[in-house]
């Protein structure tokens, strides 16, 4: 069995309609070739050149890709933190319940990764638990940061003991086009190439750097499109750490104590940074990656892992689906 634990999708019950004319809600508009442009009041996204919402033809890109389960979560650009609480609480739930739906057309092709309203940690709980309780998805999905407060800021930590009490695993993504930096990445794509990569390890530092695990250690954070810049920049967290005073103001312990406790996709775009990765944090924490239905992710992501001559057969295997059958409770196939 092989597992994408990042694909993406777009729940019908979200789009603007005659009835449902409200101006966060994102149309679809189709190009002659069939790739889809998304807009809604604040963003315009694509072109995106695989199938975006459509569940039989999403089914059969995977059938193409050897990909036999999907995770799916909304893409970032439907997180809805710019919001007020309440309203992004309903289109969490309109994709919430879209998920469900679409996991319960195709129990054995996808697992279902909700979103929370987490400008207003209350909130977020509350969906939290409806996702866990009534929904019984395994996972959810999170933007790196809030307007800038990144996931170990203080107000997010009640969230943080929910998700942990309740085993949930919680898949953190780039917010792009609102990644750190992003008035500068204007540019070549930049927003993505670069800025994603650097979003991900400015907000690994502040759950590193933060306290986070060392005040909930159980949490089972996934993160994507490798960790990043993480695995890179790992060598100068842990020499900081070591020679100044500032990194020690919330925790007693080097940074790698932390790290080697968070999960990492595979979507590094080269298979030696791949190997590295895994040489880095262990095959043990590493998961496949796709990015469907975008172009910024690797077309065959299975291909791509079996790829890598360095990998072990027995390591491949915890890759490809192991790791996400244990993170995800799943059963496991015969």
């Amino acid at each position: 069995m092989n597992i994408d634990m990042h694909g993406h999708l777009i729940v019908p019950g979200i789009l603007r309609s005659d009835t449902h004319p409200e101006a966060w809600r994102p149309e679809i508009t189709r190009q002659p070739n069939g790739w889809q442009m998304i807009r809604n009041n604040r963003f315009v996204n694509g072109p995106i050149p695989r199938e975006v919402i459509e569940l039989p033809r999403i089914i059969e890109h995977l059938d193409r890709v050897q990909v036999d389960v999907m995770v799916a979560s909304p893409p970032p650009f439907l997180f809805y933190w710019h919001l007020d609480g309440p309203t992004a609480q309903q289109a969490c739930r309109i994709q919430n319940d879209g998920l469900a739906l679409a996991v319960n057309n195709y129990p054995t092709r996808l697992v279902g990764m909700g979103v929370v309203p987490l400008q207003d940690p209350g909130l977020a709980v509350r969906e939290l638990e409806y996702i866990v309780h009534e929904l019984r998805l395994p996972a959810i999905e999170v933007p790196s940061h809030i307007e800038g407060d990144y996931l170990g800021h203080q107000r997010f930590r009640a969230f943080w003991e929910a998700a942990q009490a309740l085993d949930q695993l919680v898949f953190v993504h780039p917010d792009e086009p609102y990644n750190i930096g992003v008035d500068r990445m204007r540019e070549y794509y930049l927003h993505n190439l670069l800025g994603n990569p650097i979003d991900t390890a400015r907000c690994i530092a502040d759950i590193v750097f933060s306290g986070l695990l060392e005040a909930y250690p159980q949490l089972k954070l996934l993160f994507a499109h490798g960790g990043g810049a993480v695995p890179f920049i790992r060598g100068r967290y842990e020499h900081g750490w070591h020679v100044r005073q500032e990194p020690k103001v919330h925790i007693d312990r080097p940074p790698s104590e932390y790290i080697k406790l968070l999960y990492f996709d595979t979507i590094t775009h080269w298979d030696k940074a791949l190997a590295f990765l895994i040489e880095t944090v262990g095959a043990d924490h590493t998961v496949v990656g796709s990015d469907y239905p975008f172009d910024m992710g690797p077309a065959e992501p299975v291909r791509f892992v079996k790829s890598v001559e360095s990998i072990s057969a027995e390591d491949k295997a915890k890759i490809l689906s192991g790791n996400a059958i244990r993170l995800l409770k799943l059963q496991r196939p015969d």
